[in-house]
């Protein structure tokens, strides 16, 4: 049977129109405190990369790899360190711009030598 078309609007009005939350999340290597820290414009979707990596097996980025081979995902942690929503009147590239700022913040608060 499949959606009507009225039905398909309203669920992507309602996506389209949802609060996005970005902000900074730190992924710590628990077996040698090596981290990577990073803005994220959508928290719970990257949240989401993140579980679904783990699951599979598979390193979320590069730098990471050769530790993930080492350690294996159950080594690595996710936790989020600063969260905030999109204003309604913000642009796109001025809230990847104020999450880049929130993340240039929070890296002077750890040790930068123990960074991917």
């Amino acid at each position: 049977m499949g959606m009507n078309k009225d039905r398909k609007r309203e669920i992507a009005s309602e996506y389209k129109q949802r609060k996005t939350t970005g902000g900074v999340y730190k992924i710590t290597n628990t077996a040698n405190g090596r981290y990577m820290l990073k803005a994220e414009v959508d928290l719970q979707s990257f949240q989401n990369r993140f579980n679904f990596s783990m699951r599979m097996g598979s390193c979320l980025h590069p730098k990471m790899q050769r530790d993930f081979n080492e350690y294996g995902a159950e080594a690595f942690s996710l936790e989020f360190l600063a969260e905030t929503e999109k204003k309604e009147d913000e642009s796109a590239m001025g809230f990847r711009d104020r999450l880049k700022r929130l993340e240039e913040d929070w890296a002077e608060k750890f040790d930068r030598e123990k960074a991917y």
